[in-house]
């Protein structure tokens, strides 16, 4: 390739990665195009872009905080996969380990949310709850301890009434109380 087309397309995947705080590096192994196709549809309904790149032009095109993935690049024989710009990598994961199961593809690394993954991280996060089961198991933990106060609370006040009714069935009924005499006019009013 000419030397101006490689720094061109090197400049757009820098471009693209500046955008997008996620990256996986998957190495791709011999497949046929309905696999192929099957891997891209996959991704984008998880949100994800699939980009084919060369080595080297992704090793020109990292950025400085994401300098330690140019090992994964140049450990790469021919082509690279890269998906990104996903806010839920951990659903891309799955997908992916998913299609390694069937050695298709070799998972090699990646960078999500600041921090650099090797395999094993990506396989970790693929067998990670997503986000919004994080979020909630969070919060129940957070509840699990006022729900337990609030339920204290309520059954003190509960017993309390039970109580109260239990003594007034056990109370004797009053008699009725005696009829008001009637009213008497004072003598001297019209």
């Amino acid at each position: 390739m000419p030397k101006e087309l490689k720094r061109m397309m090197a400049e757009e995947l820098r471009r693209d990665l500046e955008g997008s705080p996620n990256l996986l590096v998957i190495g791709l192994n011999p497949m046929d195009a309905a696999a192929t196709f099957d891997l891209r549809s996959k991704l984008r309904a998880k949100g994800a872009r699939l980009r084919v790149i060369h080595n080297r032009t992704s090793g020109h095109a990292l950025d400085e905080a994401r300098r330690p993935l140019a090992d994964l690049f140049e450990r790469a024989t021919g082509l690279t996969l890269v998906p990104g710009d996903e806010p839920d990598m951990g659903s891309v994961a799955k997908t992916l380990v998913e299609v390694a199961r069937k050695k298709q593809i070799e998972i090699r690394g990646g960078f999500v949310e600041g921090q650099v993954l090797d395999k094993s991280g990506v396989e970790l996060l693929a067998r990670s709850p997503d986000k919004k089961t994080l979020r909630a198991m969070m919060c129940g933990a957070l509840l699990g301890p006022a729900r337990g106060i609030a339920g204290a609370l309520n059954a003190v006040t509960a017993g309390l009434a039970r109580c109260l009714n239990a003594r007034i069935e056990k109370m004797p009924a009053e008699a009725p109380a005696p009829a008001a005499p009637p009213e008497t006019k004072p003598e001297g009013t019209a």
